[in-house]
């Protein structure tokens, strides 16, 4: 079976359930990449699943060659090379014939502002204008509607909660994932319960909201900080405006993301375990943190 195609399909009833959630249709979408930072990592493919309000589904599929070369602890989630790439368009055409395709329906994906973001970078650096669509997040939905449930998946991960609902999910094939994504948004709606606040706490984002050159650009004091990020180093930042005493903190990167109120650095804070979006602009100073110093515990 090749890239393009899914060994996942959906079912009328949950087209039925997709709607009932979208009444006017959605488009779920989503991304293999070199790497986890939108802001400076490039785009290897697409895929797209829509669905019109009057349930008709079709698919957006391409290989993009990135023009640069992919590391090896991406290609073992993945599995594509640059030798599978050589011959794929670069990204500029592939991408305007996503949007044409995305039209103005939704968006949903699972972590939709990581998607999202290279997305929106890469049209901001071709000057490829983008419709005002919101954005929702079905990692997001899935834990607002089962996290006050008895029954609930081990965790929100894509492949977690496709095996919660019942299928096998082949990960890390964009095709696949999204009708994964489709799939379990599906079996959300035919849960029945009043999806009101899952949906106000899934939205992301609107595409209008990012209109600002500074929604993507860096101070030139920061250019060691994507080399660091991109080694995977563990850093201690000093941030500007922090609730925690000590203003140095320690982290682990995951990725620099392009967001509406400015670029951030997304990473776990060491000190509390949690997820969390550093605005690089309140971003004082940064350093490499050893990694036998955080496992010694800071003095």
């Amino acid at each position: 079976m090749s890239r393009s195609q899914s060994s996942l399909s959906l079912t009328p009833g949950e087209i039925t359930s997709l709607l009932a959630l979208f009444p006017k249709g959605l488009v779920a979408v989503d991304l293999e990449t070199t790497g986890l930072s939108p802001l400076v990592d490039k785009i290897i493919e697409i895929a797209a699943v829509k669905i019109t309000p009057e349930g008709e589904i079709t698919s957006f599929h391409s290989l993009i060659n990135p023009l640069i070369e992919i590391p090896e602890f991406t290609i073992q989630f993945h599995g594509l090379t640059n030798d599978h790439l050589k011959d794929a368009p670069t990204l500029k055409k592939p991408l305007k014939e996503f949007w044409d395709f995305v039209g103005r329906h939704p968006m949903i994906a699972h972590n939709s502002s990581f998607d999202l973001g290279y997305l929106i970078k890469a049209s901001h650096d071709f000057q490829i204008e983008f419709p005002p669509l919101d954005v929702y997040d079905s990692c997001r939905w899935g834990r607002a509607v089962y996290r006050p449930l008895e029954k609930q998946p081990a965790n929100f991960k894509l492949s977690t909660m496709s095996e919660f609902c019942g299928f096998k999910l082949n990960h890390h094939v964009a095709i696949e994932d999204t009708y994964a994504c489709l799939k379990i948004m599906a079996a959300i709606g035919e849960l029945g319960i009043d999806q009101k606040t899952p949906r106000e706490k899934s939205f992301v984002f609107r595409l209008s909201q990012f209109d600002k050159n500074d929604c993507f650009n860096f101070s030139t004091r920061l250019n060691g900080l994507t080399q660091l990020v991109q080694a995977k180093n563990l850093l201690t930042l000093e941030y500007k405006g922090t609730s925690i005493k000590d203003a140095h903190r320690p982290v682990r990167p995951i990725g620099l993301m392009p967001l509406p109120r400015g670029p951030v650095l997304f990473a776990e804070c060491l000190l509390t375990g949690m997820n969390k979006s550093f605005l690089l602009k309140k971003i004082k100073s940064y350093a490499k943190l050893e990694a036998s110093y955080w496992r010694a515990g800071p003095q």
